[in-house]
């Protein structure tokens, strides 16, 4: 955990670099560079750098050409030279290249060869010639042609015999490109062959960015051909490399096939972690063509982790950055994504949705693969729909598809649909050999997914993440002795320092140690009773307005929708108690003695109230209790019980007067308007419920509650006449408020509000 954290703080630190340096070649122009850099990221914007580059300047005119115009110093920028401006028509060939546009790339380098016939540049031409080989090569395959090119290029190459270093590089990307086009055609041996020749032209060169590159594209002949143990090993050393060299382009494709690593291994928590820190990267660019591949395998992880949800929030990204590329293909292997999802969501509708939209994409190109799951995504959703001829069908279609692209994944699924359709016809005994066939298949892909345990394989990570971390810190470890001696009598003199420094703090600590015990001690006495020790009313004026305001604000985001669900637990039950015995027991007992009793009777309320309901003693006979409302709709009777039970139980030990008289109500007290209603209103309301169940229970002479709670649909207009009392009087005759109470009769608890 502690590399992963590591890691990923040190590509968050690349990624914050403002520009990015070409691994291969670096150009005099900064607009050239960030359109080199850009090329595979956003080959749009790189298009339109290189294309501002060749408009805004002009190049030099045949008759100025010499050693200085061959050169590739383009520090006037009125001027370009031959150079540069070959180097600015092979950005935008490859641009056009990784836009899908082939014939215009190829506009693009003839031009350029032009200028090197022209101004007699023999290397850059056979730059150029390697360039078009490579976009031909990955347009059209391998061919003849391309053959017999290669051969001329390395015979030049060969003939020249004092080769300088540009031409060292020459044959680096010669040999290169073989190893690459031998990879394609799945000649393991030789390309492994010809990768090893070009160790020596990376040694001699000794450049970081280039080193990385390599073991970048080592990695990923590995990764094609699913020798996964070295491809790690070679990937893992980019990574770190990448991260070393500050190069945030390549760091985020080590990221990529390492998570494409992680994921065809099925260590999908890994490949999520490499993943997303490639999108990370890519998406600080906009209309990148490498994000929605990525966000598309994000979403297939999370497909694969049964988290449906997250797979199509990503699926939906991805699709959306895909209409921004135009790429048919990739939409409509997205759609099918989708379709699937929505099928193990059981939500038939949207699967057939998205399956129309990718039959009517799949009409204009032909995708013998997705062909093959389309049909087996059809033949799922008629096998939910009780159709099992047409799963039969569908099955069979993409069977024989999968048996001419010699797909074991989409073959073996094939025999599962067929399985399943048979199953549903009644034919058991064909439905058994489906499935056996089936489960021969599951095996052999088992089989080769167990070729290396995915234990093993974390393991094996975490020893190359290791090695590569030892050979770092030997050398770190040299340059910390070497500075260590220079460091020896300044740590003595810090030393000294340090402890005065010490002693000081060790004072200036017990002072505020003391100030702060003072400062409690304070504050203690201010917020609280001087009799009882509960919590006062200066504590009350400072608490309480913030906690409406706060309880208010969650139940206005609630309403406006920013809340899902809504916060009962904000909303507040209030509830101020008349206790008698408070009023009368110094005139009865004393004023000693009442003063233990009322010290007494704090303490017992302390232990009785949990958190988070609070009391405060409001005035020599009243206490304000809060409680929230959790959600249970507690009855008021329940809250009068509870105290009323706390009170007998003190007044029993005590043997005082255990009457109390209760006025409750909540906040919000308006459902429809929450903020209607400030706190010293609200105690206002809270004084007249209390005064009204001490007039009853004066009359009585028993416990009383009275309880005032607002109607759902009561307008804050009604409150709003700047008297809260007579608001509070006409909204009761209106019906607007409710009477509660333990008394029966409700008009004479009304004519006692009316009359307070």
């Amino acid at each position: 955990m502690e590399v992963l954290r590591l890691s990923r703080l040190l590509a968050l630190l690349v990624f914050l670099l403002p520009a990015l340096v070409s691994a291969s070649t670096v150009y005099s122009s900064a607009m050239l560079n960030e359109a080199d850099s850009l090329v595979n990221i956003v080959p749009k914007q790189s298009k339109i750098l290189a294309s501002n580059y060749l408009t805004q300047r002009k190049l030099m005119a045949q008759s100025e050409k010499g050693p200085s115009t061959m050169s590739r110093d383009d520090s006037d920028t009125r001027f370009r030279t031959p150079s540069s401006t070959i180097d600015a028509l092979k950005i935008l060939a490859r641009a056009e290249f990784n836009l899908g546009n082939p014939k215009e790339a190829k506009r693009y380098i003839k031009q350029a060869k032009t200028l090197t016939d022209e101004y007699n540049l023999p290397y850059l031409g056979l730059e150029l010639s390697l360039l078009e080989l490579r976009l031909n090569w990955k347009a059209n395959g391998i061919s003849p042609s391309i053959e017999t090119k290669l051969d001329e290029i390395e015979q030049e190459l060969n003939s020249i015999h004092n080769p300088e270093q540009v031409a060292k590089g020459l044959t680096y990307q010669l040999v290169m490109l073989k190893a690459d086009m031998a990879s394609s055609q799945d000649r393991i041996k030789l390309a492994e062959t010809l990768y090893k020749q070009a160790i020596p032209f990376i040694e001699q060169s000794k450049n970081r960015q280039s080193i990385t590159d390599y073991h970048i594209a080592l990695g990923k002949h590995f990764l094609n051909h699913k020798i996964y143990n070295k491809a790690l090993s070679e990937l893992l050393i980019s990574y770190w490399s990448a991260i070393e060299n500050t190069s945030g382009l390549q760091l985020a494709e080590a990221n990529r096939l390492i998570g494409q690593l992680f994921y065809e291994r099925r260590v999908l928590d890994k490949a999520a972690d490499h993943f997303s820190q490639a999108a990370d990267f890519y998406d600080n660019y906009e209309s990148s063509p490498m994000l929605p591949p990525i966000l598309k395998r994000m979403g297939d992880i999370y497909y694969h982790q049964g988290k449906y949800n997250l797979a199509l929030v990503h699926y939906f990204n991805a699709i959306d950055h895909e209409r921004l590329q135009n790429n048919i293909e990739n939409v409509v292997d997205i759609r099918l994504a989708l379709a699937s999802t929505y099928l193990k969501l059981v939500n038939f509708p949207l699967a057939e949705q998205y399956l129309t939209r990718a039959k009517e994409l799949l009409n204009y190109i032909e995708i013998p693969k997705l062909q093959a799951k389309y049909l087996l995504l059809e033949a799922g959703l008629a096998s939910h729909q009780g159709q099992p001829k047409e799963v039969l069908d569908k099955a069979n279609q993409a069977l024989g598809i999968a048996l001419e692209l010699n797909d074991l994944s989409l073959e073996k699924n094939a025999y599962n649909m067929l399985n399943l359709g048979n199953e549903l016809l009644g034919n058991y005994k064909q439905a058994l050999r489906y499935l056996q066939q089936y489960n021969a298949l599951a095996a052999i892909e088992q089989k080769e997914l167990n070729l290396i345990n995915e234990d093993d394989f974390r393991q094996q990570k975490d020893v190359v993440e290791q090695t590569l971390h030892l050979v770092g810190q030997k050398e770190q470890l040299k340059k910390t002795q070497n500075e260590y001696h220079k460091f020896q009598k300044i740590s003595l003199t810090l030393f000294v320092t340090c402890a005065l420094l010490f002693v000081f703090l060790l004072r200036r600590g017990h002072i505020i140690s003391v100030q702060k015990e003072e400062i409690d001690e304070l504050n203690d006495e201010l917020y609280a009773h001087s009799r009882s020790g509960l919590k006062n009313l200066r504590m009350l004026s400072v608490k309480l307005p913030a906690s409406l305001e706060a309880s208010s604000h969650k139940f206005e985001k609630w309403h406006a929708g920013d809340l899902i669900h809504e916060p009962l637990s904000d909303r507040l039950h209030f509830v101020m108690i008349d206790l008698p015995f408070l009023r009368n027991l110094s005139l009865q007992q004393g004023y000693t003695e009442g003063l233990k009793v009322e010290k007494a009777f704090g303490l017992f309320l302390k232990e009785k109230i949990e958190h988070p309901a609070r009391v405060y003693h409001f005035s020599d006979a009243n206490l304000l209790y809060i409680e929230p409302d959790n959600g249970n709709t507690t009855k008021p009777e329940q809250v009068f019980e509870k105290i009323q039970g706390w009170v007998n139980e003190f007044t029993q030990k005590y043997r005082l007067n255990n009457i109390v008289r209760i006025g409750m109500a909540d906040y919000p007290f308006l459902p429809r308007a929450y903020t209607a209603i400030n706190d010293k209103e609200l105690l206002d309301i809270l004084l007249m419920s209390t005064n009204a169940a001490r007039s009853l229970s004066m009359e009585e002479n028993t416990s009383q509650w009275v309880y005032l709670k607002a109607i759902k649909n009561a307008p804050a207009a009604s409150l709003a006449t700047g008297n809260i009392r007579k608001a509070c009087k006409h909204s009761i005759n209106q019906g607007l408020i409710k009477v509660h109470s333990s008394y029966p009769n409700e008009e004479n608890i009304k004519k006692l509000l009316k009359e307070e």
